[in-house]
């Protein structure tokens, strides 16, 4: 007859070859040669898996079931299994059969020479049986203790590495330098405003980002990015991460994620929507009938009671925050003059990395075309149809990719030009005049909504108190530079200055009528605004005849 030896280890550290040796040397004593000795040396967890999970009790089973073997040797109970419900299930089924088994430590040999239990040997294996539960059980816990004791340490304990942030030579998670630099650009991008999920996306994988992802799987990325409070190093699980965004910047993406996921989807955006809030805290949509600005909750049944801005012309708050968004942008274009130099070489540097990008694609390309040519004409492993079809593909993405190329280039040479230039700060300020005389009229809406949105961050009108008529309005804009133009009030105040003062503050005084703006109460000071009417009230207004009509059907 035979024996099999049912050798089993946890981890990969742990080795077969002791337990089997000394396995072999105890079937040897019993009798059974070498050619008669079968080994089953199997690494699985004696814990977590069923018995029907086990590979290597299956295997024993399929041995036994052949009638060849009657014994089998096991290293020590807790190598067969340390859950006492598979112990004593593969005690019984051994039994059954009449099956030896033959334990090394403690020495153990279950059935007597009859084939019968033996009483004490199975009283034995009951209480190593319960040790080797309860022994896994405190090991259990004491692994649960050390795990839960490294993560509040900081420490890595397995899983996926986030972007941003690698394992340090003491196992302890680090922010990545490279990486994070990629996590900071993703958030400062996204908060510009500038860049849709899908934009950004894309944008990202044209200089290089995420070169084995789709578009659609790059914004699922950013997305789930964005919105990962482990980047503010709140912890929202087991590890602790090291802070890589701050917080004043998660919370500029918390508001534009909230923007974006609640701004109607208009085909025509209008330029100042959402800009415009309400005393009540909703912002102002558009009104076509009238040709106004109003409050979106105005008129709901559900906001009763609410105390609402007054509504203001289209055409004239448009105008007016036109012209500020416009010296907002001349006011950044003079004092960024003088970093223009850096700005340019950063945009240079982003280019060549786009160019680096598109030339890898290129090359790559290329080399599958030569190798669908040689498939093709000299091995003969495609036909017609497949080979035109493949080649056609191939022949877009290489067109495409030296488009870039050169469209790239061509943005560098200009910008290298503008930094070698040797422009005078006067000729600087003849270019921004020029510009603002361009752009004062407007553009198009795109352009002044991307404009206005970069520079105004709110603005709230208020009723002019005192005035007879519906047409005067108070109107606050608020901008990026307001805590710029504070100082500078200050600093005008100690030179001396105060009769410029008021060309700085962010209060207007409208009146819709004239169509006129003002920078102080008194009227003295009239903003230098372009007029534009853009949008036409559609409901008509009433006339002597159609009054006269609508008392006549009262009546009637």
């Amino acid at each position: 007859m035979k024996c099999i030896l049912l050798v089993r280890v946890s981890t990969e550290a742990q080795s077969y070859e002791e337990q089997e040796k000394e396995l072999y040397d105890l079937a040897h004593f019993y009798g059974y040669k070498d050619k008669d000795i079968s080994s089953i040396a199997t690494k699985e967890s004696a814990i977590k898996l069923d018995e029907e999970e086990r590979f290597g009790l299956n295997r024993m089973k399929e041995l036994l079931e052949t009638s060849e073997y009657d014994c089998v040797f096991a290293w020590e109970i807790s190598r067969i299994a340390r859950r006492k419900k598979i112990l004593f299930s593969i005690l019984e089924y051994l039994t059954t059969k009449g099956i030896q088994l033959i334990i090394k430590e403690p020495r153990i040999r279950l059935l007597k020479d009859d084939k019968t239990i033996d009483e004490g040997a199975e009283t034995i294996f009951t209480l190593y049986a319960q040790l080797a539960e309860s022994e896994m059980r405190n090991k259990i816990a004491r692994f649960s203790r050390a795990k839960k004791e490294g993560f509040n340490k900081g420490k890595y304990m397995g899983g996926k590495i986030k972007l941003g942030y690698k394992v340090s030579e003491d196992g302890y998670w680090q922010i990545d330098e490279e990486s994070s630099k990629l996590v900071r650009l993703i958030f400062d991008m996204y908060i510009s405003g500038e860049y849709s999920l899908t934009e950004l996306g894309k944008e990202l994988k044209s200089r290089g980002y995420f070169k084995n992802l789709s578009v659609t799987n790059v914004k699922a990325e950013i997305y789930g990015l964005l919105k990962n409070p482990i980047y503010r190093g709140i912890r929202t699980s087991n590890n602790i991460y090291p802070q890589i965004i701050d917080d004043d910047t998660w919370e500029k993406c918390r508001k534009k994620r909230e923007e974006n996921r609640t701004r109607p989807k208009a085909k025509t955006p209008h330029l100042l929507t959402p800009l415009i809030r309400c005393s009540c805290g909703a912002s102002y949509s558009v009104n076509l009938m009238d040709a106004t600005y109003s409050c979106r909750v105005k008129h709901s049944a559900v906001e009763k009671g609410l105390t609402h801005s007054p509504d203001i012309n289209i055409n004239m708050i448009e105008s007016l925050a036109w012209y500020v968004a416009l010296q907002e942008l001349h006011e950044d274009m003079i004092c960024k003059r003088n970093d223009a130099k850096e700005t340019y070489e950063e945009e240079i540097r982003i280019y060549n990395q786009k160019i680096a990008y598109s030339r890898g694609i290129l090359e790559s390309t290329m080399q599958r075309r030569s190798d669908l040519d040689e498939n093709y004409f000299v091995h003969g492993r495609f036909t017609k149809e497949k080979y035109e079809e493949l080649a056609q593909k191939q022949n877009d993405i290489i067109k495409v990719e030296k488009g870039n190329i050169r469209k790239y280039e061509t943005a560098i040479l200009n910008m290298e030009k503008q930094i070698q230039a040797d422009i005078t700060f006067d000729d600087m300020i003849d270019s921004l005049n020029q510009s603002y005389g361009t752009l004062k009229n407007g553009t198009d809406m795109e352009t002044m909504r991307k404009i206005t949105h970069r520079y105004i961050t709110d603005i709230y009108i208020e009723p002019w108190e005192g005035k007879a008529t519906s047409f005067w309005k108070k109107v606050t804009i608020k901008t990026i530079h307001d805590t710029d133009k504070k100082k500078k009030i200050e600093q005008f105040k100690e030179q001396g200055l105060d009769g410029i003062i008021f060309t700085l503050k962010d209060m207007f005084y409208v009146n819709t009528f004239h169509k006129k703006a003002y920078w102080d109460e008194n009227m003295a000071n009239c903003v230098p605004m372009v007029y534009t009417e853009r949008i036409t009230r559609k409901r008509g207004k009433r006339t002597k005849k159609k009054k006269m009509g609508i008392r006549e059907c009262r009546k009637s």
